[in-house]
């Protein structure tokens, strides 16, 4: 019968006294990373060594770990993927970090939501993958709660069950819309909802229905973010002539704006005027005269110029 989360943790609890020789290495060399004062860690080098000393090296090579620059609602998740080795069974595990969250948190919160997938991982593994239903419904249940208490008393971590950093989601989440319906005045949402991605709300969102029968206003788009230079560059050629003529417009009203600032009218037509007085009272311009045409005398070789090549001929080469 298949282990249940407790029992998986217990079992790996176990473990941790005695340690092995393999894991006493192993905390040693974590030890040695994490009293450097060094803000970048190697999670590659760390999850290796802690798959030896808390989890009985049973991550490596099922479990895959990386950097996601796409994921913004959360510090990190594990993916349940395909084996194509294993009959296309989803037997391996994507352990993913989030670049956009971490890289401006502190060492210890990125080695705390990586020890915190990597229970989660484990759990995976050694219940025959039922720990994606969990006994409590989130994965969160006994089982990792005994597991990550014993890592935090162990190493000294801060495993905790969510790790969430809302002012840092909030950052990424420059998709904005604002229903025009009564629940724009209706606290604590007031009709917005912000998103990460350029996805309306609509009928795939779970309270969709519900704000639909309560509310029945339309989403309209308040705010996004600006588009990359290489976003740019994928728009159509209309889409981007579009967005230079609303540039220009903008720019053409503002320009109106600044002159009607300056002055009345009269003013203007003066202005405007000027130049033309300018030029009727300056003498006229002689156009400018072209440079002779300079040609060798056939028979001195003498450079001269084209419309004096007879008289330079008589005078100087008589018949």
């Amino acid at each position: 019968m298949p282990l249940t989360d407790e029992d998986a943790a217990l079992q790996a609890i176990g473990t941790l006294d005695p340690l092995s020789k393999e894991q006493h290495d192993a905390k040693e060399k974590v030890d040695a990373i994490l009293s450097t004062e060094d803000p970048f860690i190697d999670i590659h080098e760390l999850f290796a060594l802690y798959n030896i000393l808390y989890f009985r090296s049973l991550l490596l090579p099922r479990v895959e770990v990386s950097w996601s620059n796409r994921l913004t609602l959360c510090a990190g998740i594990c993916e349940l993927v395909r084996d194509p080795n294993n009959g296309n069974r989803y037997s391996r595990i994507r352990l993913k970090l989030s670049e956009p969250l971490l890289k401006y948190r502190p060492r210890s919160d990125v080695i705390n939501t990586l020890l915190h997938e990597a229970i989660h991982s484990y759990l995976f593994i050694t219940t025959s993958w039922r720990h994606s239903r969990g006994d409590d419904g989130t994965g969160h249940g006994a089982g990792f709660m005994l597991l990550a208490d014993a890592v935090n008393n162990h190493g000294g971590y801060e495993v905790t069950v969510y790790h969430t950093f809302h002012d840092e989601v909030d950052s990424y989440r420059t998709h904005i819309w604002q229903c025009e319906g009564p629940c724009r005045s209706q606290a604590p949402f007031f009709g917005l909802v912000k998103r990460s991605m350029n996805r309306a709300p609509g009928k795939t969102d779970t309270w969709w229905a519900r704000h639909q029968d309560e509310c029945g206003g339309a989403f309209v788009k308040i705010a996004e973010p600006e588009l990359s230079k290489d976003q740019v560059e994928r728009l159509s050629g209309l889409k981007r002539a579009g967005r230079q003529k609303n540039k220009i417009d903008a720019w053409v009203e503002g320009r109106r704006e600044t002159k009607a600032e300056r002055g009345p009218l009269t003013q203007e037509v003066e202005e405007l005027n000027a130049p033309k007085k300018r030029r009727e009272l300056s003498p006229p311009r002689l156009p400018a005269k072209r440079p002779k045409a300079i040609v060798p005398c056939p028979i001195c070789e003498a450079d001269v110029a084209e419309d004096s090549i007879n008289e330079h001929l008589d005078v100087h080469h008589p018949p």
